[in-house]
């Protein structure tokens, strides 16, 4: 059976002489894996079609072990963020943060959707911080969505005023449970406001807001440990990424 659905390649490896295997990201089915066969070769029709962080329409035959691609339409290149080292070092990025959080056949509503958008602000602005945005989409998608509005601990809504952040168990804790448990980092009361934003969706506010350094760090180190504990795992992305940051 053939199937058409819009997707996005996140990762490829060759395979034997002209072929390659692919991990697509797709609307209808999820995270599947798909194999171009004599993708690799000159002549082939695919070639150019199927480079990582493209907008396709894609046509896949249902094979026994992977799905095969029998067609592929550009519909969005995102040609600067590919002429980008910066874009790109963050496009790797929430392609392994997707590829990690979802299982093979796997389909999450909204993940196609927030890994689509997240290429669109990484190609219109490159700003670090929207990438903070990505993460905390797709963690709630994913099932991981951090409390913050009550202490996780004793259910009591949360006040502005010396909070904790736990990434084991995923959200805030008021002081006096942190007293208690003797867990969790510091979190100042600045971020838990951003974060709140984008829990209910307020992007075109963020984008106007110019949040200080320090904040910006510290929304990464708390996210970038909060998907470490989800994840069980260091981001190979990651690494490179600060590198192509610290330039």
């Amino acid at each position: 059976m053939i199937y058409k659905t819009s997707g996005i390649v996140i990762k490829r490896m060759n395979f034997g002489e002209a072929d390659r295997i692919l991990t697509v990201l797709t609307e209808r089915f999820g995270k599947v894996k798909a194999i171009a066969k004599g993708v690799r070769k000159t002549k082939s029709r695919l070639a150019g079609s199927l480079e990582p962080y493209m907008l396709l329409d894609l046509q896949l035959h249902e094979g026994k072990t992977f799905y095969i691609v029998t067609g592929a339409i550009i519909v969005k290149e995102f040609s600067d963020l590919h002429l980008n080292l910066q874009k790109m070092s963050q496009a790797f990025y929430i392609g392994e943060i997707s590829d990690k959080i979802l299982q093979e056949n796997q389909k999450i509503n909204l993940v196609f959707e927030i890994f689509k958008d997240g290429l669109l602000e990484i190609e219109q602005s490159g700003s670090n911080f929207l990438l903070r945005i990505f993460e905390l989409r797709m963690i709630e998608a994913a099932g991981f969505k951090p409390e913050l509005y009550q202490c996780i601990h004793c259910k009591e809504t949360i006040t502005l005023n010396d909070n904790f952040w736990d990434s084991i168990e995923g959200g805030i804790i008021c002081t006096s449970c942190q007293q208690k448990f003797h867990h969790g980092k510091r979190i100042s009361d600045d971020l838990i406001k951003i974060f709140r934003l984008i829990d209910r969706g307020e992007y075109e506010l963020l984008k106007k807001i110019k949040l200080r350094k320090e904040i910006e760090t510290e929304a990464e180190s708390i996210l970038n440990e909060y998907i470490k504990s989800i994840l069980e795992r260091d981001l190979k992305s990651q690494k490179f990424l600060n590198e192509i940051s610290s330039r």
